[in-house]
């Protein structure tokens, strides 16, 4: 089974041929713009997906919230760290953060046993 950092790799590979096929079509210069926006996206709703059980394990470690809070931080750290040189460039990491975080504001909500509302 593939690591979390192996697994977002992947991700980055995908969203890599997505833009890719988008610079190779033809007729979609004005419409580009929109699909690569629309693949980060995507991106970062996968790293949320992927990430959040991690960072909902790491936190349940803590025993307090104030521990669960820190293990959260910790994790979302630590991982962040190890992702930093796999994104081939600043837009690649930013989608993985808005995931990243976005799952983090999750599982900090769910310490306190709240959802975000719709």
């Amino acid at each position: 089974m593939p690591t979390i950092p192996q697994s977002i790799q992947a991700l980055f590979n995908d969203h890599q041929s997505r833009l890719a096929a988008v610079s190779a079509a033809s007729g979609v210069v004005g419409l580009s713009l929109e699909l690569d926006q629309m693949s980060a996206t995507y991106l970062s709703k996968a790293v949320q997906i992927l990430v959040r059980p991690k960072y909902a394990a790491d936190t349940n470690a803590g025993k307090s919230p104030e521990d669960k809070i820190s293990n959260l931080a910790s994790s979302v750290a630590r991982l962040s760290k190890q992702v930093r040189s796999l994104a081939p460039n600043d837009a690649f990491y930013t989608a993985f953060t808005i995931g990243s975080i976005a799952a983090a504001q999750d599982v900090f909500l769910s310490i306190f046993g709240l959802t975000m509302p719709n």
